[in-house]
């Protein structure tokens, strides 16, 4: 872990919530009856990969039936101990599968004297032993994450052996409840509610999630596996000082580059660790998937974004030289990150094949990199340092996608200086994507241009000012012809996105304008709380007014993930200045968000945006505080990397170094006149706007008459 106050040593307490029987498929983490049926036919059928796999595994030391269980009552990184029970753990998922391929209850046997010796005996993993002078590196938190969901997927899959007896599988349940599930589900709870963690790396949090989630499946315990869910969606719950370290979706893809190419959190680290984040995650999403709970296809396939960067970060180009990768600067606990560290390209982690049959061959989703690297990473089938699980393409390996060829999928265009980037995912089967443009939903489409199957999926296109419908065609094999995805509005350069006068007078409620994507309005309304009430308003009426306490405005959602360009305006009255206070803060958390400060470090006037804390944030200042004991307009704008901070219609500061825009730290949280963090803003609001463009310097001037 990097960065933080160091966490205690001591597992956190778990919930005495009770189980709730008939809530979960059994056996239902990585592999279920399914995919055993599935396998078993495959390898009496002779066919490839499934009936080399099988022989590999039978050969496999792993499975000899001399072996013998080497339990012990505690484990420790810095003595090497852990070691035993790395190999105990592989040993006995080795015999699992093989039971569950070939039903010899000898291997069985085997799998659950390993699950029993250690259930007996274990009672503590930690990185060193008590007054060790070992250094502390707080590494037992992985210990308790990944050797708990690789324990809890064996014994998953030795639920169903008959001869495993009650009173022995509750002790192994007691032993990953008592030893890994408080550490894995109490680093969870400690990174939300106290920030203890934020400052360390996505692995460490994914660690955690699929330990508290693969627990949670084989203890029957619902509150265990919702709060991994929660946690890795940055569902905050309706607590907006919630906080989620590097571990959710919307931290681990740090940024999203044109054609859904998504850096990943550690890929300016190493390649090891950004690989790890592959295994980690892969495993996590795939046991959610056998839950019913699509964690893949979240928030638009994110997961797959990170996936095809890291895979293509360990990939040669044609002249045998690893890829120059897009890359946004980010802040790390290490220091800044400028590039990608693919150094250590070709990473051999033999943890593609979970995202590989998933995405290409389960759903028909084209991921070329994915594609290319997991023919690389097939014949490594072993976990040297055990952080994977082992035989995946024997286990994983779905046949070829069969079904029809899908329309191009997720279209979206980021605005910005009058172009429109658009992106989308592709499909498998496709050969090359025609891009087309016209001025009606349903019309007749001109067509733009070609892009090749094969890698990113973007096109920029610079049209004139207007409203315009793209769309996108796959085109592929005669027999499977073209498909069309839906069409994507866009208006050019922007318009108005939300129009909320605050001046309502009374209740609980703000009433306004939001435009949908189809470029009608509708009514929303904003909630007053914590304190929020009306005050006087700026010519006549009535203003929202906020205590300097903890009152704010919280704003309906979905206002600013698809913004690039934009601009927010509006006119506030302080009564007083405190340090940090916010008119305007809108993000997934307090870790990714952008904000407008009356009074920051310095004194000034700021607005901010960070995808990584507060450590991360870029920002302009306007060289003054706001002023206080009048009406004053502020207003801020961005287009491409220059924003532009306004006070009184006049430009008030800017910057050409913003990298981040709406849509890359999310709108899960939007609020007037606080943060999730500090004390509100002591003053009054009124007339907030938000276009989704940049206005120019004159129109701002306008609307601040």
């Amino acid at each position: 872990m990097q960065g933080g106050p160091a966490p205690t040593v001591a597992a956190a307490p778990v919930s005495d919530a009770a189980a709730t029987p008939g809530r979960f498929n059994h056996p239902g983490l990585l592999l279920d009856e399914a995919d055993f049926t599935r396998i078993r036919d495959c390898i009496k059928a002779g066919e490839q990969p499934w009936s080399g796999w099988w022989t590999t595994l039978c050969a496999s030391s792993a499975t000899d039936l001399n072996g013998k269980p080497s339990a012990r009552s505690a484990v420790y990184r810095s003595d090497r101990s852990v070691y035993a029970m790395y190999r105990d753990i592989q040993r006995a998922y080795c015999c699992a599968l093989r039971w569950k391929i070939s039903q010899d209850d000898r291997y069985a046997d085997l799998a659950v004297a390993t699950l029993d010796a250690w259930s007996a005996e274990l009672k503590r993993v930690w990185t060193r032993p008590d007054g060790s002078t070992a250094p502390e590196d707080w590494t037992g938190f992985l210990i308790a994450g990944i050797q708990g969901h690789q324990w809890a997927n064996v014994g998953e899959l030795m639920r169903t052996y008959s001869k495993w007896a009650p009173d022995a599988i509750a002790r192994f349940q007691n032993m990953l409840l008592t030893v890994f599930a408080g550490l894995s589900s109490g680093w969870l709870t400690e990174t939300r509610t106290k920030g203890q963690h934020l400052g360390s790396f996505a692995n460490w949090d994914l660690a955690a999630l699929c330990g508290t989630f693969a627990i949670g499946v084989f203890c029957d315990r619902a509150d265990l596996y919702q709060q991994a869910i929660d946690y890795y969606k940055a569902n905050n719950l309706g607590d907006f000082r919630t906080a989620f370290g590097n571990g959710a979706a919307a931290h681990s893809v740090y940024f999203m580059h044109p054609g859904y190419f998504g850096q990943w959190q550690e890929s300016g680290r190493d390649q090891g660790h950004a690989t790890l984040g592959m295994s980690l995650c892969g495993a996590l999403c795939e046991m959610a998937w056998k839950q019913g709970d699509d964690l893949y296809g979240f928030d638009n396939n994110r997961f797959l974004a990170g996936a095809e960067y890291v895979a293509k970060s360990n990939l040669l180009d044609a002249t045998g030289k690893p890829y120059v990768m897009p890359f946004a600067r980010q802040w790390s606990s290490l220091g800044v990150f400028t590039a990608a560290n693919n150094q250590s390209y070709q990473n051999m982690r033999g943890c593609w094949e979970p995202l590989y049959n998933h995405y290409v061959n389960r759903m028909g989703i084209d991921a070329p990199n994915v594609t290319k690297i997991v023919a690389k990473t097939e014949q490594n089938y072993w976990s040297g340092n055990s952080d994977d699980m082992v035989f995946g393409t024997l286990t994983h390996r779905l046949p070829p996608y069969a079904g029809a060829m899908k329309a191009p999928g997720g279209l979206s265009a980021a605005g910005t200086g009058g172009r429109v980037v658009l992106s989308w995912w592709g499909s498998v089967g496709a050969a090359s994507y025609r891009i087309k443009r016209s001025t009606v939903a349903d019309g007749s489409f001109s067509d733009l241009g070609v892009v090749a199957a094969g890698d990113v999926l973007t096109f920029t296109d610079t049209p004139a000012s207007g409203v315009w419908f793209y769309r996108v065609e796959a085109t592929g094999a005669a027999s499977q012809g073209t498909v069309a995805s839906a069409s994507l509005r866009v208006a050019v350069p922007g318009e108005m996105q939300l129009s909320m006068g605050l001046d309502d007078g009374s209740g609980a409620a703000a009433a306004g304008w939001s435009f949908v994507g189809d470029g009608t309005r509708q009514r929303v309304a904003g909630t007053l709380g914590q304190g929020a009430a009306w005050g006087a308003g700026r010519l006549s009426g009535k203003a929202v007014a906020f205590d300097g306490q903890q009152a704010y405005l919280q704003l309906p959602a979905g206002l600013f993930g698809q913004l690039s360009d934009f601009t927010a305006g509006m006119w506030v009255y302080a009564n007083s200045l405190h340090w940090d206070s916010c008119l305007f803060f809108s993000g997934t958390d307090n870790i990714a968000y952008m904000r407008i400060v009356p009074q920051a470090v310095g004194g000034h006037l700021r607005f901010g945006i960070a995808a990584a804390s507060f450590d991360d944030e870029q920002f302009v200042d306007a060289g003054i505080a706001l002023p206080t004991g009048r009406w004053t307009h502020v207003a801020v704008t961005l287009q491409g990397n220059t924003a532009k901070l306004y006070v009184d219609g006049q430009v008030a500061g800017s910057s050409d170094q913003i990298l981040l825009s709406p849509r890359q730290v999310g709108d899960g949280l939007s609020l007037l006149g606080r943060d999730a963090v500090h004390p509100s803003f002591n003053g009054r609001i009124q007339d907030f706007r938000v276009y989704s463009r940049a206005l120019s310097d004159s129109e701002i001037a306008a609307l601040a008459t």
